[in-house]
């Protein structure tokens, strides 16, 4: 599998291209800006989109899922019931509206704990993980044992609990029951800033140190 990290957007999210370059299939997880590099690299590899994922509501997550559409149309757009509730109250917002956010179109399919979502010849298996927002999924893939978290988990923190629907014991719960099912040796892609891995967060992290006493 190929994962390619586009920092994007005014917050720079982590745009991702994961592709399995020998069936020719691929996703784009949370599109924050315009994806001309993702589209050519996806021609230049002829990798057909299957999946557009969105990890969660908040609009610099979302912000361009409508372009990521026309882009790519028979892309299946993804998300959480819960983040399809809100996605676009929140690109609405004041937040929303100050980073350029677009309306979405409606989820193709909705997502919940335990789904799975396939490109290829690799899976990934969908955790619910609540806590930064309602809609919260991290993406798990055990072929090549990386987790793709959003703004659950980043690098030597955690993500913000203080905004609407968003709860620290519900975030809480959600990283302990995720860190559980993983090994220490597995790549962590959070939703902005550097990869990390399981074992350095449990070193590091204070909040999951603090978590897991």
């Amino acid at each position: 599998m190929v994962v390619k990290i586009f920092p994007m957007g005014l917050l720079a999210v982590n745009t991702l291209f994961v592709y399995d370059p020998d069936s020719g299939e691929g996703l784009v997880v949370d599109p924050a800006a315009e994806l001309d590099e993702i589209v050519g690299l996806a021609d230049r590899n002829e990798i057909k989109v299957k999946y557009i994922v969105n990890t969660h509501e908040h609009p610099d997550h979302v912000a361009k899922n409508a372009w990521a559409k026309l882009e790519f149309p028979e892309a299946l757009l993804i998300m959480h019931p819960a983040a399809a509730e809100s996605v676009n109250r929140w690109v609405e917002s004041e937040f929303g509206r100050s980073i350029g956010a677009e309306y979405s179109p409606p989820p193709d399919k909705t997502v919940d704990d335990g789904d799975v979502i396939r490109i290829g010849n690799y899976e990934f298996t969908v955790y619910h993980t609540p806590g930064h927002s309602p809609g919260s999924i991290s993406l798990y893939s055990g072929d090549d044992n990386f987790v793709i978290v959003g703004d659950l988990i980043f690098k030597g923190s955690i993500g913000r609990y203080d905004l609407p629907g968003s709860d620290y014991e519900t975030l809480k719960r959600s990283i302990v029951k995720l860190l559980d099912k993983l090994d220490e040796n597995t790549v962590i892609i959070p939703g902005h800033g550097p990869t990390t891995t399981v074992k350095e967060e449990l070193l590091d992290n204070p909040f999951i140190r603090e978590f897991l006493v």
